[in-house]
């Protein structure tokens, strides 16, 4: 089994890019992080936004660790920005059966700051995309490929994700 994060800071088109690859990929289970726990849940939890970072990357966890014992899918495919200590947690998903792949995407700042697609970024949004590039999400230590997707299509990304996962497996 393959566990597979795309990485990247806000809007450098991880889920856009996941979408896609997941509908390349044999037998992949593609995790919207962001859906495994509503606001309204969260809202219900009394959880301030780092908790409810917190409860959605536990609930990750317990899906994979639950999808390794299945063994149903031969992918499991999310996108979440990966901090070092999140890469040292998913590495300890690996075992005789089961590879972590960390794929990060790097666009430049100026485009991750641009609205793209249907998407309109906040003022907040804004701020942390400048405070991701400056603790280095877009290039971090752990990242089995780095993409500069600046000038990519997704569909160019998808395929050079593609081509890195037929050579290194």
């Amino acid at each position: 089994m393959l566990v597979i994060n795309i990485n990247g800071p806000i809007n450098a088109g991880k889920s856009t890019v996941c979408k896609m690859l997941a509908k390349r990929l044999p037998n992949c289970l593609f995790v919207e992080v962001d859906e495994l726990l509503s606001d309204e849940e969260q809202d219900a939890l009394k959880l301030d936004f780092m908790g409810g970072i917190k409860e959605r990357l536990h609930r990750l966890d317990q899906l994979i660790e639950t999808e390794k014992k299945r063994q149903i899918y031969q992918v499991i495919l999310f996108a979440y920005p990966m901090e070092e200590n999140n890469y040292r947690l998913w590495k300890r998903f690996e075992d005789d059966q089961t590879q972590f792949i960390n794929i990060t995407l790097s666009p430049s700042l100026q485009v991750c700051l641009t609205n793209r697609g249907h998407r309109e970024l906040t003022a907040w949004e804004q701020g942390r995309i400048q405070q991701m590039y400056q603790e280095n999400y877009h290039c971090p230590q752990g990242s089995d490929l780095i993409i500069d997707n600046t000038n990519q299509t997704p569909d160019q990304t998808v395929e050079e994700i593609i081509k890195f996962l037929k050579k290194s497996l």
